[in-house]
C-alpha cells in the first residue's frame, strides 16, 4: 500500500429536499451525508461502515458524481479531490458531466444487487465492452473484445461466458461480471457499494479473495462499503465507522475492530456474532432509545440520545472527528470513559 493520497474527502455535505403543500414548497432537508471526511490511498481498501441509512452509498455517490441526476435538487459542499498520476488535482464535485467524463475512466463502482446492475438485455460481452466503447476508443474492435475475454479469464470465468446473458448466471458469477466491467479501463479507484452482500456466504468469500488478488495485482484501490464488520475487517487496510451522516471513528482495522473508542462502535461490534462458542456468552450492549432519522437530527452528537456516556453539553456541542493517534481519530470527547477494550473482555471478536 501507497503513502500516497489517491482521494481526499474534505467535509463533504449532501443534503436531499423534502417538498410539501399543494405547491410543493421545500420544507426541509435530509441530512444524509453531514460534514464527512477522509482519505484514500494507492492500493488502500479503505472500509465505510454503519448501519442501513447511515449516508454510506450516498458518500460513493457523490464521488462519481452521479447524485444530481437522480435529484437535481440536491445540495453538495464540501469538496472530492482526486489526485491523478499524471495530472493535477481536481475537485470532481464542481466539475460538470462533460467534463467528468475523462474521470469516469479512472474511477469505477460495483453495484451492490448483480441482479439488477446488469442489463438484461445486452450480452455478457456488451456488458464488460461498454466502459471500453466510451473511454477507449482508440481501441480497435478486435482489441476491446480481446480485453473483454481476457477481463473475464481475470475475475474466473471462461472467456466464452462473452456470448451469454445475465439470466444465464448465478449470483456470484454476476458479481464477477459487474467486476470485470469496472476493471475494463484500468481505474485506479473502485467504489465498491455492498457488493457481497446478495450473495451467500461461501460465495461472498470467493468474491472477496478475488478482489483482494486483483487490488494486489494491479494496486487499485477500493472505497468497501458494507454493513457486514466481518468482511470489512478481512479486506480493509483502515476501517471509517458512519453513524447517521458523520463519521465517528476511523482507524486501522486491528484498532478499529479490537480496540474501539466510540459507543457507537462499541455496540456495532459487540452484535458481531461469534463463531467460537467459547465466546458465545460474552455481553451484549444494547443501545436504548429510537433510532433518529436524517431528516430530524438531534442537536448537538446525533448520538447523544442512545449513548450510554451522553452528558448535558452533549445537547448543545457537535463532536468533531479528532485525530488520537497518527492512525486513529474519533467523535467524541469523552472516550476515556466508554467500555473496556474488546479484546480484553472477551479475547477479540476474530474467532
Amino acid at each position: 500500500m501507497s503513502t500516497s493520497v489517491l482521494l481526499e474527502v474534505k467535509n463533504l455535505h449532501v443534503h436531499f429536499p423534502v417538498y410539501a403543500g399543494v405547491l410543493q414548497r421545500r420544507v426541509a432537508d435530509v441530512k444524509a451525508v453531514d460534514g464527512v471526511s477522509f482519505t484514500v490511498h494507492r492500493g488502500e481498501t479503505l472500509g465505510l461502515v454503519g448501519e442501513s441509512g447511515c449516508g454510506k452509498t450516498t458518500v460513493g455517490r457523490a464521488i462519481i458524481n452521479v447524485l444530481r441526476h437522480a435529484s437535481p435538487d440536491v445540495r453538495i459542499h464540501g469538496s472530492i479531490v482526486y489526485h491523478p498520476q499524471d495530472g493535477s488535482p481536481v475537485d470532481l464535485l464542481s466539475l460538470s458531466t462533460k467534463q467528468m467524463i475523462p474521470y469516469r475512466r479512472k474511477i469505477a463502482m460495483i453495484f451492490q444487487d448483480p441482479y439488477s446492475s446488469l442489463n438484461s438485455r445486452l450480452s455478457v460481452r456488451d456488458i464488460v465492452r461498454e466502459p471500453l466503447d466510451l473511454h477507449a476508443r482508440t481501441m480497435s474492435m478486435r482489441e476491446r473484445n480481446e480485453r473483454v475475454e481476457w477481463l473475464l479469464e481475470k475475475v474466473g470465468l471462461q472467456p466464452e461466458y462473452a456470448e451469454r446473458y445475465p439470466h444465464e448466471f448465478s449470483g456470484g458469477q454476476r458479481q464477477r461480471i459487474g467486476i470485470a466491467r469496472a476493471l475494463a479501463t484500468n481505474p485506479e479507484l473502485i467504489i465498491c457499494d455492498e457488493p457481497v452482500s446478495a450473495l451467500d456466504v461461501s460465495v461472498q468469500a470467493q468474491v472477496i479473495n478475488l478482489m483482494e488478488d486483483l487490488r494486489a495485482e494491479f494496486g487499485i484501490a477500493y472505497l468497501f462499503i458494507a454493513h457486514d464488520l466481518s468482511v470489512v475487517y478481512h479486506i480493509s487496510h483502515r476501517i471509517a465507522v458512519m453513524y447517521l451522516g458523520s463519521i465517528v471513528e476511523l482507524g486501522t482495522r486491528d484498532e478499529v475492530y479490537f480496540t474501539p473508542k466510540h459507543p457507537y462502535t462499541q455496540a456495532l461490534l459487540s452484535a458481531v456474532p461469534a463463531s467460537d462458542p467459547r465466546h458465545r456468552g460474552r455481553k451484549r450492549i444494547m443501545l436504548e432509545g429510537d433510532i433518529p432519522t436524517p431528516f430530524n437530527k438531534p442537536s448537538g452528537c446525533s448520538f447523544r440520545t442512545r449513548c450510554p456516556i451522553a452528558r448535558p453539553e452533549c445537547t448543545h456541542n457537535t463532536p468533531m472527528l479528532e485525530e488520537l493517534s497518527p492512525t486513529r481519530s474519533v467523535a467524541c470527547p469523552y472516550v476515556d470513559q466508554t467500555f473496556a477494550p474488546l479484546e480484553e473482555s472477551n479475547g477479540g471478536y476474530l474467532q
